[in-house]
């Protein structure tokens, strides 16, 4: 048997092929087929599927570049040691005889079609990921993201995949699935893992990174948050045709073995802060600050070269020649792209489905052509076009594959109870309650701040409902010390809301985990989560770097100078005006005491404590002679909430 259709597991990961090595025999273990949770009856299996099954980037490459075969092998194919199949073959342990590991980085569901046509018949297992690269994912992250020429050469991808996803996907999908029925021992298992959403929605914090390898002009639009959330949108639908394609497989009672959806995606952002983009994230990869991100990506954080090359290219910007010539370059980009795009086989028919069915039929499988395909080429080559070291963005990281493993297996403990008409074994309901304080943070805010905005936030609470479940998120106070998230999130089953369990829930979290502390006579909060069952309620304040220790008073420094027409002030402060830029307490309290004429008023918050602790600084003009009876002996600061301890100057 070819090498790419035969591993042993005591061989994966060598340098060279595998083909004609011998099995090493290996002790029986003694088979408990009533248990689901058991794999022992798990003895021959394959891992079919795309890049997200062959692993590319996660750990060490397998195979050799020189001694593998030229197509279809290890090393073409991006298989990676810490991929799922390899993480999940470890865990089913020593009753497995026969492993096939076929995933190949770049294919689509043609490719993955002739994947399982390689297989051997009578299976005990299989499991797959496919159907991403149908919508050109590759093409989507290098025209939006990695190398982008202009806003209309992504919109035209965009709009292309969002046709393959309505029109073909499923169709392939099913086409796999009735490949597999070919391949499956009776009471075989099939699971069918699904994607995750690359990224954070919450704030438009990452837009501003450099993203981008390489861009044809400046002006690109950067990673917003409508962009993000096409991204996301996109794999929110390819696991609902997923789940779609798992339930009409499992009620095909032509088909003798079972089939199980794992979907992994809720766990990357209510499980963990997995995704790209999150507030938390410094954009540096790897990223201390965001311990459990759950892709590759670029080292984004923006560097002194960044900000001088968008200040150059804010001035070309202005000049209207260039604007003039990179408008029509973009047009040309964009014609190129379509062209390209809608001369594939599923644009060029008037019927895109029965025209896909031809061509996965066993006589000629492949799906329709992306851009950048070879020309009457029906299979194109199994690689994505990049270097690994580039195309592993957007492709799970090691953590990743941890977690794709773990739903997999999980997912099969149930889908094997079905076989065995056996109620799924199951968890007590979780409730566990985490203060972030004793996990290390060093972000606070207001109590009253929080008390208030908690109130706030379950009122307009607004509950979706979907197959992944649903989560509703706020932040209040952005761009200051007290900035705060709130969240709710709700696991399926579950879908409804109760207001009145979240003040709850959320008032135990804020005055539950900090209080009575003597260390903290202010009573800064510091937050928590709440798990209780499928419901987890979370306050966390996003302001790291903040004065440390916690002050137990507020504090401050203020200057007023005389000058002939004006006093001029600086003033500075932590633990007061945390919240409203100093509107409703130091500059109300200004005006209130100088009796008008306060002007040219700035106010700034500093990303973190300066050397002296302070957290923000004000500057205004006032009339004359007004230090001694509004700043020096304290009278603003104390109406605001604070204390500077004087004011020094000659105003």
């Amino acid at each position: 048997m070819a090498a790419e259709a035969y591993v042993v597991p005591y061989s994966v990961g060598g340098n060279s092929s595998l083909a004609g090595r011998s099995k090493v025999p290996k002790q029986r273990v003694k088979r408990q087929n009533n248990n689901p949770s058991d794999f022992s009856w798990v003895q021959r299996w394959a891992a079919v599927g795309d890049s997200y099954t062959a692993g590319i980037g996660s750990g060490k490459p397998l195979g050799n570049p020189i001694l593998d075969e030229p197509e279809n092998t290890n090393w073409y194919c991006s298989r990676y040691d810490t991929s799922w199949p390899m993480i999940v073959n470890d865990a089913l342990g020593p009753s497995v005889d026969e492993f096939h590991f076929l995933g190949c980085s770049g294919d689509r569901t043609g490719g993955i079609y002739q994947q399982i046509l390689k297989l051997p018949t009578n299976l005990d297992l299989v499991m797959l990921t496919a159907g991403g690269n149908d919508l050109c994912l590759a093409k989507l992250i290098e025209k939006c993201v990695l190398v982008p020429s202009g806003d209309n050469s992504c919109d035209s991808v965009i709009a292309v995949a969002q046709a393959n996803l309505e029109t073909i996907l499923k169709g392939n999908m099913m086409q796999l699935m009735s490949a597999l029925d070919a391949k499956m021992k009776d009471d075989g298992v099939v699971i069918y893992n699904g994607y995750a959403q690359f990224f954070n929605t919450e704030s438009e914090s990452c837009a501003n990174q450099a993203w981008t390898y390489a861009t044809l002009w400046p002006g690109n639009s950067g990673l917003t948050i409508a962009r993000r959330n096409i991204f996301n949108d996109f794999v929110v639908q390819i696991n609902n045709i997923i789940r779609e394609v798992v339930e009409e497989t499992a009620a095909n009672t032509n088909y003798n073995w079972k089939i199980g959806f794992s979907n992994w995606d809720p766990w990357v952002y209510n499980g963990v802060q997995g995704q790209m983009c999150d507030p938390d994230g410094t954009g540096n990869y790897p990223d201390p600050e965001q311990p459990d991100l759950q892709f590759f990506k670029p080292d984004t954080h923006v560097t002194e070269h960044d900000i001088d090359l968008r200040r150059r290219e804010e001035e070309e910007m202005k000049d209207p020649v260039a604007a003039a010539r990179r408008a029509a370059w973009a047009e040309i980009e964009r014609r190129n792209l379509e062209t390209e795009l809608y001369s594939s086989v599923l644009f060029n028919s008037p019927h895109p489905g029965a025209e896909v069915r031809h061509k996965l039929d066993r006589r000629a499988p492949s799906p329709p052509g992306c851009p950048g395909d070879k020309p009457n080429v029906d299979i194109q080559p199994p690689s994505i076009g990049l270097p690994d070291w580039v195309g592993k963005n957007f492709h799970p990281n090691e953590l990743g594959h941890y977690t794709i493993a773990s739903f997999a297996l999980q997912t099969l403990v149930d889908t094997r109870a079905a076989v065995l008409d056996l109620t799924p074994p199951s968890c007590a309901i979780q409730d566990k309650f985490t203060c972030w304080q004793g996990d290390g943070s060093r972000a606070y805010a207001s109590a009253a701040r929080l008390n208030e905005d908690y109130q706030d936030f379950c009122t307009h609470v607004r509950r979706t409902s979907g197959p992944n479940g649903w989560s509703f998120s706020r932040v209040y106070h952005e761009g200051t010390p007290d900035e705060t998230l709130f969240r709710i999130s709700v696991a399926p089953p579950s879908t409804n809301y109760d207001r009145n369990e979240c003040l709850a829930k959320m008032s135990r979290i804020i005055n539950g985990c900090d209080g009575n502390d003597p260390n903290n006579p202010m009573n800064w909060k510091f937050g928590g989560e709440w798990v209780h069952g499928d419901y987890t309620y979370t306050v966390s304040p996003r302001k790291h770097k903040r004065r440390w220790p916690v002050p137990r008073e507020p504090g401050g420094a203020c200057e007023g100078w005389w000058k002939v027409f004006y006093g001029e002030y600086d003033l500075y402060g932590y633990g007061w005006a945390s919240h409203d830029w100093g509107q409703q307490t130091l500059l109300k309290e200004a005006r209130s005491c100088v009796g008008g004429g306060v002007t040219e008023w700035k106010f700034e918050y500093f990303d973190q404590a300066d050397a002296n602790g302070m957290e923000w600084k004000a500057t205004f003009r006032t009339p004359i002679w007004v230090r001694q009876r509004c700043f020096n002996n304290n009278k603003v600061q104390f109406g605001a909430g604070g204390f500077t301890g004087g004011c020094r100057g000659n105003d």
